[in-house]
């Protein structure tokens, strides 16, 4: 029973380091806590509740309107930590436009003339992207983070919204509403407002769509973060000591990252917020607990700048991993077209990392040989791998390279990465490592 016994005792104390500062299903059947802003405008409602038998729902209207609803934070200060929100939205029955439209008051410091933080759709500006935005006396003052989802009629949206004690922000969603499958839109920096007194919904309405939004699973709580601070070179756009940046001149990098497909199918929406003028493209972070894949506990998708540096959606932060606790992971390293690389030994995660630089010698990386010598006493990783199967092979070449040579843009076996696929990506690159596999265990 010992095992048993430890066990428990690890999950008692790691809960009750989490504290919570808000939390409601709605499953007593009542709104205790909640203040009406407009009337009886909401209820507890069972009609077609988003879980259980209850959710938070608006009320129909003979008129036209908005509708307000709040509760209080009691006791959070976001200066002292990680803040997690949590909560299930739903509309039925329209699409959103500027006069129907929603938003999700995570933090805001009074209930008149707002100042805060809000999630919704038709807010920051007249888009339907479910965005994170900042309000300035109740008044759209800047988007902070925009997602790829694109809110239409009859959603179920699963939101979580993460800020550090340093203003950094990360807007996660899941599509099928809940949180089983929360996928993220990047981080951005915001220290603008602190003030975490209400927590609140926001509606909108024409009154032929009264009545049809839902609130429910609202939690409120502190959490984890830890940072990846990494450097890579890749071999085919390096250049003296840095990469070039031809793609992103070009403006052929995608704007959402690009490894939703196999082999990779990683089916994070992260999105660069900002137009990164010394992004070379984009990669995969992965952190594993041990050295083979079934060992991952965490993927991001991030952005490797020209001076080899891999930072998150907003530019320059270290690649951020929301709800995961401090400690030893070993990390990995994806590109599209090059062959990935892991830590040589598990690194030390928290929210002050320290650099990890696989450019500094060849034993940075896990496995013998696994980056090449581009200059003296620098290296980087092996173009060539066109399928991103972590080997340099004849089907790169002929399956990738010969379908794609002579044109131009975001392409496979563009191993120079100069926005053409041409003579040189076979001739210097392929030809060169053909033969070469990652040392990445599988």
């Amino acid at each position: 029973m010992k095992p048993l016994i430890i066990l428990l005792v690890f999950l008692i104390s790691s809960l009750s380091a989490q504290t919570i500062f808000l939390q409601d299903d709605f499953e007593d059947g009542n709104m205790d806590g909640w203040v009406d802003n407009s009337g009886e405008s909401w209820s507890v409602s069972s009609v077609e509740p988003i879980n259980g038998i209850y959710s938070l729902k608006h009320l129909a209207s003979d008129t036209a309107g908005q509708a307000h609803i709040r509760t209080a934070l009691n006791g959070l200060d976001v200066n002292s930590g990680v803040t997690s929100w949590k909560f299930n939205l739903k509309n039925s029955g329209f699409v959103p436009n500027a006069d129907n439209k929603f938003w999700v008051y995570v933090m805001v410091d009074d209930t008149t003339d707002v100042n805060g933080y809000a999630v919704g759709i038709e807010l920051c500006d007249d888009t339907d992207s479910l965005s994170l935005c900042r309000l300035t006396n109740s008044y759209p003052d800047g988007r902070i983070i925009r997602t790829a989802f694109n809110w239409v009629s009859s959603e179920l949206i699963g939101v979580e919204v993460i800020r550090d004690q340093n203003g950094l922000w990360e807007l996660k969603y899941d599509e099928n509403g809940g949180f089983e499958d929360l996928q993220t839109a990047g981080v951005a920096e915001d220290l603008t407002y602190t003030a975490a007194n209400y927590f609140g919904l926001t509606y909108f309405f024409q009154q032929v769509n009264a009545g049809k939004v839902w609130l429910d699973d609202v939690l409120v709580q502190s959490s984890h973060r830890v940072f990846v601070n990494a450097k890579i070179f890749l071999q085919g756009p390096f250049d003296g000591d840095s990469m070039r940046t031809d793609l992103r001149s070009n403006h052929d990098i995608p704007s959402v990252q690009s490894y939703q497909v196999a082999p990779w199918n990683y089916p994070g929406r992260e999105i660069a917020q900002y137009a990164a003028v010394d992004m070379v493209d984009w990669v995969l972070v992965q952190l594993r607990s041990g050295t083979d894949s079934v060992s991952t506990v965490a993927t991001r998708a991030a952005i490797l700048r020209k001076d080899g540096q891999i930072v998150d959606t907003d530019g320059f932060s270290p690649v951020s991993f929301s709800g995961i606790a401090e400690g030893d992971y070993y990390v990995v390293i994806r590109h599209r077209n090059h062959l990935s690389v892991m830590s040589a030994n598990p690194l030390h995660l928290s929210e002050n990392s320290a650099l990890y630089d696989f450019t500094a010698a060849a034993d940075r990386a896990y496995g013998s040989n696994a980056q090449i010598e581009l200059n003296t006493n620098v290296f980087g990783l092996y173009a060539g791998d066109a399928n991103g199967n972590g080997q340099i092979q004849n089907t790169d070449k002929n399956d990738y390279w010969k379908s794609e040579v002579g044109q131009s843009g975001y392409k496979a076996s563009d191993f120079n990465m100069n926005g053409q696929v041409q003579n040189d990506d076979k001739n210097d690159f392929w030809k060169n490592n053909v033969g070469k596999g990652t040392q990445v265990p599988f």
